[in-house]
């Protein structure tokens, strides 16, 4: 009777009826190593997405040999740190982040634009977001395929196209950018190392003087366009120069002479450090 009452009891080893056993267990513990447990098979994994526990929910999402359906069902969880965890998966693929592109929480789309398995299916449910900030993550992303890049010029934001702007490698796209009608973008171009100085030189001709004042900050300017911003109608623009480490003496000193009392402080303070 013993022995026939001891082989009636579930089967707690490690096996696969084992494990099953254990992934229902009352004790977390219990459930939580079954959740790592490299030998626990795909059907009890995605079994546990309901485990009431987020603990033993987070173990699942951080699997790198999470099936799909595991992580599938993981990218509606009601925890925020399971989904974070999902998200940093670097398994995680393409159609769970396409999901999270929606999320609720601002750290779990952010984190869309660097993560390792993004496509181009990815990148266009971000370019679909309403989530400004997280399509300018994605602008200002280097090696991006043609047609994102093509997205995010013609976004409607000024500041995701900036972003674009600033970090964007692709030539074609910072010529477009250059012409755009919001001056944001234009600074944008100013900061771009691709940007030649060609195209400095007209910046620093801009009628914007938020990008004229750009164009001196970006210390790729040529000393004739310099000495022309030194009488440039705009104290701000002027300010700048007066301020900016490459600026030369011999501007320096014309600003020191500078009508605004501010510019010519800056101007001052520059040539008695030069001194």
């Amino acid at each position: 009777m013993q022995r026939g009452s001891r082989a009636s009891k579930p089967d707690r080893g490690t096996g696969e009826a084992g494990l099953g056993v254990r992934a229902r267990d009352k004790k977390v513990a219990v459930r939580l190593a079954v959740a790592g447990d490299p030998a626990t098979p795909p059907e009890i994994l995605e079994a546990m997405t309901a485990d009431p526990s987020r603990t033993v929910r987070r173990a699942l999402a951080a699997r790198r040999d999470a099936p799909g359906g595991l992580l599938r069902a993981l990218a509606g969880d009601p925890d925020l740190k399971t989904r974070q965890i999902l998200v940093e998966n670097p398994t995680c693929p393409p159609d769970v982040l396409v999901a999270l592109a929606e999320d609720p929480h601002w750290s779990v789309r952010w984190s869309l634009p660097n993560h390792p398995a993004a496509d181009v299916e990815v990148r266009r449910a971000i370019c679909r977001s309403t989530d400004e900030d997280l399509r300018r993550l994605l602008a200002e992303r280097r090696g991006l395929d043609q047609e994102t890049n093509a997205a995010l010029a013609g976004d409607r934001s000024p500041n995701v196209r900036a972003g674009l702007a600033a970090y964007t490698d692709d030539p074609d796209i910072l010529a477009i950018l250059i012409t755009d009608a919001d001056s944001k973008v234009r600074v944008g171009v100013t900061q771009n190392p691709l940007t030649t100085m060609d195209r400095h030189r007209l910046l620093a001709n801009d009628k914007s003087a938020a990008v004229r004042a750009a164009a001196v900050q970006s210390g790729r300017l040529a000393h004739d366009e310099l000495q022309r911003l030194a009488h440039d109608r705009s104290v701000h623009v002027r300010w700048w120069l007066a301020t900016w480490p490459t600026t030369p003496e011999a501007v320096l000193r014309v600003l020191a002479e500078d009508p605004h009392p501010d510019v010519v402080t800056q101007a001052r303070a520059r040539l008695r450090k030069n001194a």
